[in-house]
C-alpha cells in the first residue's frame, strides 16, 4: 500500500493521522493514499495434501410405503386353440312311443301381395294371311289449295365454253388523219472530241 508524507504533521495521539505512530520517535505523519494497480497473479501454489476420509454415516430410516400405483392394462386375448377330432357315434337308442296329435293352430294373416313380375319375352310372329280381294276405288277428292311457292333452287353449274366462231370479214381502211403539229427543237448535243 502507497502512503503520502506530511512533514508539518507530528505523530502523536489525536493527530490527523487517527492515532499514535507505531514509532513515538518518528515524526512523520502518514496518510493512506488510493490504491495503486493490481499487480500481476502470482503463481498457482503446489496442491495441498488430501484430507483423510470422513466415517460412514448412519443409514437413514426407511421412508412410509407409496401408494399402490393404477392396474396395468388387461393382456390381449390369446389364440383359439385347435378343434379336437370328433368322438365316435355311439349307438342309436329304442324309439320312444308317438307323442299325441296336437290341436290344429289358427290361420294366420294373409301376407302382402308379391311385386309384379317381369313381362314375359315376345312370342313369335304368326304367319301372313292370304291378301284378300281388292276394293272398289272411290270417288276422287276435292281438289287441294295451292301450295306455298317453294325457295329458288341453287344456279346450276356453268356449262362449257363454246368453241370461237369465224373470223369476220376485215373492214374498209379508214381516212388519213390530220397532220399533227410540229414539236420544239430539241437542245443541241454534246461537241464530240477533235480527231
Amino acid at each position: 500500500m502507497r502512503y503520502n508524507r506530511y512533514e508539518s504533521e507530528r505523530c502523536s495521539c489525536g493527530s490527523p493521522c487517527g492515532g499514535c505512530c507505531a514509532d513515538p520517535c518518528d515524526t512523520v505523519c502518514y496518510v493512506p493514499g488510493p490504491p495503486g494497480p493490481m499487480g500481476p497473479r502470482g503463481l498457482p501454489g503446489p496442491a495441498g495434501a488430501t484430507g483423510a476420509t470422513g466415517a460412514t454415516g448412519a443409514a437413514g430410516a426407511m421412508g412410509p410405503t407409496g401408494p399402490r400405483g393404477p392396474a396395468g392394462a388387461t393382456g390381449a386375448t390369446g389364440a383359439t386353440g385347435a378343434t379336437g377330432a370328433t368322438g365316435a357315434t355311439g349307438p342309436a337308442g329304442p324309439t320312444g312311443p308317438a307323442g299325441a296329435t296336437g290341436a290344429t293352430g289358427a290361420t294366420g294373416a294373409t301376407g302382402a301381395a308379391g311385386a309384379e313380375g317381369p313381362t314375359g319375352p315376345a312370342g313369335p310372329i304368326g304367319p301372313t294371311g292370304p291378301t284378300g280381294p281388292a276394293g272398289p276405288e272411290g270417288a276422287a277428292g276435292a281438289a287441294g289449295a295451292a301450295g306455298a311457292e317453294g325457295p329458288t333452287g341453287p344456279a346450276g353449274p356453268i356449262g362449257p365454253t363454246g368453241p370461237t366462231g369465224p373470223a369476220g370479214p376485215e373492214g374498209a381502211a379508214g381516212a388519213a388523219g390530220a397532220a399533227g403539229a410540229e414539236g420544239p427543237t430539241g437542245p443541241a448535243g454534246p461537241i464530240g472530241p477533235t480527231g
